[in-house]
């Protein structure tokens, strides 16, 4: 007993832990398109089927018909199709069981690492798709993740959504709404994340991917960081909005001491990082350099950072060389009473690139600027300008044609091409000259998609097509016609918009400006790409050209599948308003070789080309039972012929369409018969239902056959061949009858002849039968009857070849009062041609001939009657009971 209730306590507990194991509030499953199910009726096993949920969305269910099942719970289908069955099954308890789960098809397309199709289990959610894909590259945008999924309208008409997904909030905080549930058929697109310039004093200026959510801070180190020379604190970022160009100066040092938050870039931002604000200090100093500037900085400031003068230094004439607007100032600055503490004296504030030189005391000459080797260099007697520039290693490839020459405090303007060619203005040097090369104003940048980008000298009269000319022209990713061009100007940075589409077809226009140096041109990456899906030969992304419109990008996917719904073409294209859907016909195409609507592609659009609704299911007796997709023109002949054919057990005369109609569904039966039916052979229009029914092939004989049944009727079959199945008549007289009828739109038919007939006349009786004929073959009246004097009157079975006598004999014999010399025989049922046959002479045993015992045929009837003469038994029995009774009688009186 302890052991029972022991057993009765596990067993409570292990209850418990399945009912608390059962979620709550678990999402019930949603049935969809794939789905199996297998729904029974309980005590009605013949309404039990397995049926899979149709591409429209609808189930076939006996006595129900077709019913919508999409996006309903298997609850809420069992309750419906419940309440229908009530009209025809008393009190009907439906179950319904999902035997096989669909399969979702979903196709991911752009910054992902593997792009496809990808089948997925039904509940599956945006990550999980990425996943399958590789996950996303390392330049996809996740915060502009779109999905294009088809829906129906109110009229069942479809159409597409276009969906946008911030999916890194997913990541970053786990929002589920950003990771939705995936339908079968959905388009994925993991857009990029465009690029931004950085120029200026970096490692590696150029353009690069920006990822997903970079800083500034990041795009930095994507160039390998800045200079030492880059002056951080001012750096410029240039934004286009609303198509107008929007500087802003950002301090990434703040950023990098965590003092503020970097800024993001953006798409197309361009950042250019400039020189710090330096100045030069050479000559007689302990420390010659570069030295930054700070505000508010003098002259003994950065004499002080330098070192300080060297003891052979001259203080009192220390020149500071300032570039101007247009030209360059020498000043030469007395600092010598600032250095010694005493009054007096110049200590000026100074300014970037300066460049400031202390001379020494002996006597030299100056050669600052854009030299090989700038210095302090002795003059001698004869030593003249192109002597000292020889001393200095020559003017680099930097140096401007003209340099300056500080002489007593004035400055002489010098054509060097003219000094080194001609040797003019070659004068004497004398000591304490200072010569300045400057750079050459003939420096420009050209940046972006060229193919040789970077700095390049340019002539005098060259302009903005002789500038990409330098930088080796354009790449094939260059949108040409959005060049920008940069310039400074008095009034700050000037940029402007270039079509170089057109510069290139006439250079001769106002737009191809004349170069400056410091000019900055950049070329942009053109968005030229663009997305085609659905029923095209290579669904894809694709790079197109200027000019090209919709047709070149059909061609480019190689062109339109046999199952492609020309006349629904969608173009999807991004406004500044949104995103906006245009649909395009392309049959006109086929039909007129002009395409009316035809429209230019721009960068990012997406052309999906639906499947047409020519799909057609094939079912019942053809070869290939399935979908099939039909051409254009195609009838229901086509489509049955290329499932194969109809089968030997096929019924070409009764072939049920079933197709949607404006009025609804509606079903035909159609003549398929190749020989009668070619009227019924339409075109088809997608989504018909074809159903061949089996052929009813069966004969039913019974009667009097050896095996009476249903016989399949072979081919070009007779009435002979199945009496020869049912193996044949029973009793073969010749007078059989047989009996054939057959069902007919007309109404019933009948054909009737004897088995002598059907053997005799076979080309007019032995007929050809068809499915569901019924063959009757009555029973021979092979039965007579006996009556009279026989010990055992009634019917009996006449064998083959029997006479009157087995007659008799089956019924037990004829008694002693039958009078055998009077036996009747009744034929045909009637008296006339009945016949009184003596039997043996009166002699119980037949001793006569053959005539006196003749054949007997069935219907017969046998009598025998009985005889007229006089029952001696009896009536000596009686005559002995008299004389009994008269002796008694006697014995009585006499006593």
């Amino acid at each position: 007993m302890k052991r029972l209730w022991t057993g009765i306590v596990v067993s409570m507990l292990f209850v418990a832990i399945l009912m608390g194991s059962v979620p709550v509030g678990a999402s019930e499953y949603l049935l969809g398109v794939g789905d199996v199910l297998r729904i029974s009726v309980w005590g009605h096993s013949d309404l039990t089927t397995e049926v899979a949920v149709r591409p429209d969305g609808y189930i076939t269910f006996p006595l129900v018909g077709d019913h919508w099942a999409v996006d309903k719970t298997p609850r809420q289908l069992t309750a419906e199709l419940q309440e229908i069955l009530t009209d025809f099954v008393v009190e009907p308890q439906v179950t319904i069981i999902v035997s096989q789960f669909r399969t979702l098809q979903v196709q991911v397309l752009g910054e992902v690492r593997s792009t496809g199709y990808y089948q997925l289990r039904a509940g599956s959610r945006l990550m999980d798709v990425l996943a399958l894909a590789g996950g996303p590259n390392r330049t996809a945008d996740l915060s502009r993740v779109t999905i294009t999924r088809y829906v129906h309208d109110e009229l069942g008409r479809e159409e597409t959504e276009v969906m946008q997904v911030a999916l890194n909030q997913f990541v970053e905080a786990g929002s589920l709404a950003d990771n939705p549930l995936i339908s079968s058929g959905d388009l994925i697109f993991v857009p990029a994340s465009g690029r931004a310039t950085i120029f200026g004093d970096v490692r590696v200026p150029t353009s690069y991917d920006l990822g997903s959510g970079l800083d500034i801070l990041d795009l930095l180190a994507l160039a390998g960081g800045a200079l030492d020379s880059a002056d951080l604190e001012r750096v410029v970022i240039t934004s286009q909005t609303d198509g107008d160009p929007v500087e802003q100066v950002v301090n990434v040092q703040d950023f990098m001491a965590g003092r503020s938050k970097p800024v993001t870039i953006r798409p197309n931002d361009v950042v250019f990082v400039p020189k710090k604000q330096q100045v030069m200090v050479l000559g007689a100093v302990r420390s010659p350099g570069i030295y930054t500037l700070h505000s508010e900085a003098h002259l003994i400031d950065i004499l002080a950072r330098a070192g300080g003068v060297l003891p052979s230094g001259d203080a009192s004439t220390v020149a500071i060389t300032r570039r101007g607007d247009s030209e360059q100032e020498i000043m030469v600055v007395n600092a010598e009473p600032g250095l010694k503490g005493q009054p007096g004296g110049d200590n000026p504030r100074l300014v970037a690139d300066d460049l400031i030189f202390v001379p020494d005391g002996y006597q030299n000459a100056l050669v600052l600027g854009y030299v090989r080797a700038p210095g302090s260099y002795a003059v001698r007697e004869h030593t003249r300008l192109l002597d000292l520039l020889a001393q200095a290693g020559g003017a680099t490839e930097r140096a401007d044609e003209q340099f300056t020459l500080t002489r007593h405090g004035e400055v002489k303007t010098i054509d060097l091409g003219a000094l080194e060619r001609l040797g003019l203005q070659n004068e004497k040097v004398e000591p304490g000259d200072v010569i300045y090369v400057p750079e050459g104003k003939r420096q420009i940048l050209v940046l972006g998609e060229v193919r040789s980008p970077g700095y390049h000298q340019f002539r005098p009269g060259d302009r903005i097509l002789d500038a990409i000319g330098l930088a080796g022209g354009l790449t094939a990713n260059a949108l040409q016609e959005e060049v920008s061009l940069s310039r400074q100007t008095p009034e700050g940075t000037e940029i402007s918009v270039i079509d170089f589409s057109e510069l290139m077809d006439n250079r001769y226009l106002s737009e191809n400006l004349p170069l400056q140096g410091g000019d900055v041109i950049i070329v942009p990456t053109a968005d030229r790409g663009v997305i085609v899906l659905g029923e095209v030969q290579r669904p894809g992304y694709y790079q197109f050209r200027s000019g090209d419109g919709l047709l070149d990008a059909i061609m480019l996917a190689g062109g339109f599948t046999a199952s492609a719904d020309e006349e629904n073409v969608s173009l999807t294209r991004q406004m500044e308003t949104g995103p906006e859907i245009e649909v395009i016909d392309f049959s006109l195409l086929m039909e007129d070789r002009f395409l009316a609507q035809e429209r230019t592609l721009k960068g990012g659009d997406i052309i999906m080309v639906p499947r047409s609704d020519r799909s057609v299911l094939v079912m019942g007796e053809v070869r290939s039972p399935g979908y099939y997709v039909f051409t254009k023109g195609q009838t229901y002949m086509d489509i049955i012929g290329r499932a194969g054919g109809f089968t030997a057990n096929a019924e070409p005369t009764k072939v049920a369409v079933t197709r949607n109609t404006d009025d609804g569904v509606i079903t035909e039966t159609l003549n398929m018969d190749l020989r009668t039916g070619m009227q019924d052979n339409k075109p088809l229009v997608g989504g018909e239902i074809i159903s061949v029914p089996p052929a009813y092939r069966m004969v039913l004989v019974f009667g009097n056959v050896v095996r009476s049944g249903a016989y399949n009727l072979p081919s070009d079959g007779r009435l002979l061949d199945i009496l020869a199945l049912a193996g044949g008549v029973q009793s073969v007289h010749g007078d059989e009858r047989i009996v054939v009828t057959r069902q007919q739109a007309e109404g019933e038919q009948v054909w009737e002849f004897t088995y002598s007939d059907l053997l005799t006349d076979q080309s007019e009786n032995n007929l050809p039968l068809a499915g569901g004929d019924v063959i009757y073959v009555p029973a021979a009246k092979n039965q007579i009857l006996v009556l009279g004097m026989v010990a055992r009157p009634g019917v009996y079975s006449l064998p083959p070849g029997g006479r009157v006598l087995d007659a008799l004999a089956m019924a037990g014999g004829p008694l002693e009062r039958a009078a055998l010399e009077s036996v009747g025989i009744y034929r045909d049922e009637s008296l006339e041609g009945s016949e009184i046959v003596a039997m043996g002479k009166d002699k119980m045993l037949f001793t006569g001939d053959a005539s006196e015992n003749p054949l007997l045929r069935a219907g017969d009837i046998v009598y025998v009657p009985e005889t007229r003469k006089p029952d001696w038994t009896k009536i000596f029995g009686f005559v002995g009971t008299i004389s009994t009774f008269k002796n008694a009688l006697l014995n009585i009186i006499s006593w």
